[in-house]
């Protein structure tokens, strides 16, 4: 069932490493200078390098979009469900019904 009171979103958090590698650094340097060497572009690297959390950063704002269009379309449900109900409710309790049972008979 629907709640009248929106509870709160998860934040998307930005994560990143508190450590250096020195090997990684020396590593890509020495990248670097061979491709300087070879003629090639030196600021473009042959493998494409992944930051921890790049994957997860782009999932939670697809998710939390899709998670409002369907608590928008739920609330809109109930309200439609809501609203037969009570027309309903009047049509047995006030409305006067007489003229449609002689019409129907």
């Amino acid at each position: 069932m629907a709640s009248f009171f929106s509870t709160p979103e998860y934040n998307v958090f930005d994560y990143r490493p508190r450590y250096f590698d020195s090997e990684k650094e020396n590593r890509k340097e020495r990248l670097r200078h061979l491709r300087i060497e070879k003629g090639k572009n030196p600021d473009i690297d042959s493998e494409e390098e992944v930051r921890p959390g790049s994957r997860i950063k782009g999932s939670f704002r697809a998710r939390m979009s899709d998670r409002k269009y369907r608590k928008r379309s739920s609330a809109i449900r109930f309200l439609i469900i809501l609203g037969f109900l009570f027309f309903i409710a009047y049509l047995i309790l006030i409305a006067d019904l007489t003229s449609v049972i002689n019409y129907l008979s």
